[in-house]
């Protein structure tokens, strides 16, 4: 799972966080959330417009360093009733630092794209700004960043935080956006796109599909380029171009799930008899372990991928939403949490791992498919996570690598559940890297 900086940070906005802000500015939840899904890549795009000079780098990553130095991660609500004088309450000052005197108009773009109060979307932007900045400040401690490395990865997130950008939020008349900009980016990002999926299907494509998916690629950037040539034509207004940036970022984003469900199906099979989903390791290698301990793994094992992400120094942990592998070959009898005996081979694996990285922590998730009562499905996958942490101690691993055992039911589906190969795929466990 590759980091998001956007979800990320949205993550840190609860649903008991977005509760009391409601209540506290007297507002309903439904246009507090809006104003986040507003807010958040607002203040990403400001800091990332601001990062892009040395100047402005060094100045986001002072400011990261002090917002994170104040604990405001520890109490984001907070600031919802901090005054100025107190120590959650100057920082309060930051949104005006990013923002200058554009805060007060972009209060009232929030409010007009959400149905909030203008003087609730200031106290959301005066909490939103210093709680991304501590984030920032966090992410850059706990991966040796200094203000050139925060830039970096700002402007790695360029297409992340544009692509979270609502299209109802006309930016354009604070100089801070224009929707214009957004469609040469989105063109961009559809050229990077097709050699993204290219590269990634090229191996196991067919000749047939090699030669479709740049056609299909084209295809949608040309249907990009129409429909915003049509709107030009049409006369369109500043608020017509969103609309249009609003259908091409859907016919983007139809097109190529499109590809994605043509060439990213995963190799594997269903078991009539057992009901299970047996994945396709791939073409069998050895993999040397930092301790001397060789496993004998396919290319496509849950082993692979973690001794990937494990040994590679420049891949960063996701503190937030997590870095989850799912255990492909760890099964369940049917219905309860006893551990099949077929799964002890990736276990014991995982254990090696363990040992060989004794600096890793993991935390272990169990899921489940949407058939049944969903009570009952979170407390089974409660006891198959539990189950497998002990049992990975029991095998040899350290205790203080296995921080955390929790089972979520049928949410973050990795299957279809319309179907019995996807249902089988979502009844699984998986293994989350805490630190490396």
């Amino acid at each position: 799972m590759s980091f998001n900086l956007f979800d990320s940070v949205k993550g840190l906005f609860t649903n008991e966080l977005i509760g009391k802000a409601a209540s506290m500015l007297g507002e309903n939840e439904s246009g507090i959330i809006k104003a986040i899904g507003g807010t958040l890549p607002t203040v990403l795009s400001s800091l990332l417009s601001k990062s892009s000079n040395t100047d402005g780098a060094a100045d986001i990553f002072n400011m990261a360093r002090e917002a994170a130095g104040s604990g405001i991660l520890n109490n984001i609500g907070g600031l919802l009733g901090s005054s100025g004088g107190s120590n959650m309450g100057g920082l309060l000052n930051m949104a005006s630092g990013l923002f200058g005197d554009k805060l007060g108009g972009l209060g009232k773009l929030i409010s007009g794209f959400s149905g909030i109060k203008e003087s609730s979307a200031g106290s959301l932007l005066s909490m939103a700004v210093p709680t991304v900045l501590g984030f920032l400040g966090k992410h850059s401690a706990d991966n040796n960043l200094n203000a050139s490395g925060l830039a970096s990865m700002l402007s790695s997130q360029k297409n992340n935080i544009m692509s979270a950008m609502p299209s109802g939020l006309n930016l354009s008349s604070l100089g801070l956006g224009s929707a214009g900009a957004n469609v040469k980016e989105m063109a961009s990002d559809v050229k990077r796109a097709a050699g993204s999926a290219v590269d990634a299907t090229q191996e196991k494509a067919s000749g047939g599909m090699k030669a479709l998916l740049p056609l299909l690629l084209i295809a949608l950037a040309a249907l990009a380029i129409w429909y915003f040539w049509r709107s030009c034509n049409s006369g369109a207004t500043t608020t017509g171009t969103a609309d249009t940036t609003s259908k091409i970022e859907q016919k983007i984003d139809e097109g190529m799930n499109k590809v994605k469900e043509t060439v990213a199906t995963v190799a594997g099979k269903l078991d009539s008899l057992t009901g299970d989903f047996i994945y396709d390791p791939g073409k069998m290698m050895d993999i040397s372990l930092p301790n001397g301990v060789k496993l004998n793994v396919g290319e496509y094992s849950t082993e692979a991928k973690l001794y990937k992400f494990l040994s590679d120094a420049s891949v960063m942990v996701d503190t937030v939403k997590g870095n989850w592998f799912d255990l492909t070959n760890v099964r369940f009898k049917t219905g309860s949490s006893i551990i099949t005996t077929e799964s002890m081979a990736q276990l014991k694996n995982l254990v090696a791992i363990a040992k060989a990285y004794p600096k890793a922590q993991f935390k272990i998730g169990g899921y489940t498919d949407n058939t049944g009562d969903s009570v009952k499905n979170v407390v089974l996958s409660q006891k198959r996570a539990e189950m497998v942490a002990a049992e990975v101690v029991k095998m040899g691993a350290a205790k203080a690598s296995i921080v955390g055992a929790e089972g979520y039911g049928p949410q973050w589906p990795v299957g279809d559940n319309n179907t019995p190969e996807g249902r089988a795929m979502n009844r699984r466990v998986s293994v989350r890297v805490k630190a490396k």
